[in-house]
């Protein structure tokens, strides 16, 4: 059937085991509808039952929820909305698996086993004692091996918003030409459904034939910042022309919005580099490779208006020299411990893995009084995985964020670029240096 795009499905319950048979059937049923398909449906399925039995067990039970299924085009998305009352969600973090001897260990190693059954997950304040738990589940899509010929020239550039055909030959041809084009390209149904549900949103130059000669994805990575992907450029001979007019065509869709600046993690050609500042670099590891450093780009498009960041003292100096050096104008507030009661339990880091390359980052989701030990469990199994590139990000704009850099410090994690902007306020990007590295 038709996918309903946009469509959001409410119910409200008691979170009581009697009710979890509801709870799941009206999230699976939900999500066929919405077009994720048999297995997808099914792993979304254990997922919410996972998540609701241990909130009427363990959370909240006896409480009145709300469970919200909403159409994402090429995901759907389940949110729950509860009361915080006795909250215990160390269970979501991977690390759970290292032991689950007692009772309470296995029902959070269900928990665990919700988190790695969906996509993404995500832990929402809401203030008045209530929280948001949302779970994403992306659908499958056949992966392509076509290979389209790139155009022979590049006379008579113009650049246009594609339609769905010309997007997925956009997604075609940046799978098949170039080698650091994401995966994502391989999946050119997945781009369309993305640009259709307001993911992204795709910039395409043409030649006099309306042949495709480079393309550009942005999307907003928060309110005030765009990230690019791209420029993709397929003709060397208008190579500086066609990425000049990607660029200004994605500055001329954005300048009206409140967006403050573009962001770039990719490579940028030296005729477009200079038109940024460079935030620094990340480092990247391959097993039997050397490591590579991969530089990212930022570009005003406005003037800085200021804003207040939150750190540790032990960071402080790191920030100013990086904020002289990009012109951004900041109040840095350090944290201090005035004896004020603190949370002692579990804390919460979300895990967001990429195999292909060998990646995890991470971040944090809800504070607690293990963030040391937290870290090094989640460095330790990672690693132990096979995932050589390990990296946190912390934001600037959330204060109690800023208590976990000494923790971070001490389990080897150095801050590495920061992105102005990319969430409530700048997150600095900290990446894990292993203490063997030369």
């Amino acid at each position: 059937m038709n996918s309903p795009r946009g469509k959001t499905l409410t119910l409200a319950l008691t979170s009581e085991d009697r009710y979890l048979p509801v709870a799941v059937n009206f999230a699976e049923n939900s999500a066929r509808a919405f077009g994720l398909g048999n297995t997808e449906a099914l792993h979304l399925r254990l997922a919410v039952e996972e998540i609701f039995s241990y909130i009427s067990r363990s959370m909240c039970a006896g409480e009145g929820i709300q469970i919200e299924c909403a159409n994402g085009v090429y995901y759907t998305q389940v949110c729950f909305r509860l009361p915080v009352s006795k909250l215990n969600l160390g269970g979501f973090n991977i690390t759970s698996s290292f032991s689950y001897d007692s009772e309470s260990d296995l029902e959070e190693m269900g928990l665990m086993l919700a988190s790695q059954s969906v996509d993404h997950l995500q832990i929402r304040s809401e203030g008045n004692q209530r929280i948001s738990l949302i779970l994403k589940k992306e659908k499958a899509y056949p992966e392509s091996v076509e290979r389209v010929s790139v155009p022979e020239d590049a006379e008579g550039l113009e650049t246009e918003t594609p339609d769905a055909e010309k997007l997925k030959v956009f997604s075609l041809l940046a799978a098949g030409s170039d080698p650091a084009a994401p995966n994502l390209f391989k999946y050119p149904g997945k781009v369309v459904d993305m640009a259709a549900s307001g993911e992204c949103f795709p910039i395409i130059a043409v030649n006099g034939r309306r042949e495709i000669v480079g393309g550009v994805l942005y999307g907003y990575r928060s309110e005030k910042t765009v990230q690019l992907l791209g420029p993709f450029i397929f003709h060397d001979g208008k190579a500086r022309e066609t990425g000049e007019a990607l660029i200004e065509a994605c500055i001329g869709r954005v300048a009206r919005s409140k967006a403050l600046g573009l962001l770039s993690f990719s490579e940028l050609p030296e005729f477009l580099a200079g038109g940024f500042e460079p935030l620094g670099s990340l480092v990247y590891f391959s097993e039997g490779k050397p490591p590579v450093p991969k530089k990212s780009f930022y570009r005003h498009l406005h003037e800085d208006p200021g804003c207040e960041v939150w750190t540790h003292e032990s960071m402080a100096g790191y920030l100013r020299e990086e904020y002289g050096r990009l012109f951004l104008a900041r109040s840095i507030r350090t944290v201090r411990d005035r004896g004020e009661a603190r949370d002692e339990g579990a804390s919460l880091f979300a895990a967001e893995i990429h195999r292909e390359r060998a990646q995890a980052v991470l971040r944090p989701l809800w504070p607690g009084g293990d963030y040391i030990e937290n870290i090094e469990k989640h460095v330790r199994l990672l690693g132990g995985d096979g995932l050589l590139n390990i990296f946190f990000e912390l934001d600037l704009g959330i204060p109690w964020h800023a208590g976990l850099i000494p923790a971070l410090s001490r389990g080897g994690f150095k801050p590495g670029i920061v992105l102005p902007f990319a969430g409530v306020s700048d997150i600095v990007i900290f990446q894990y240096h292993d203490a063997t590295e030369s």
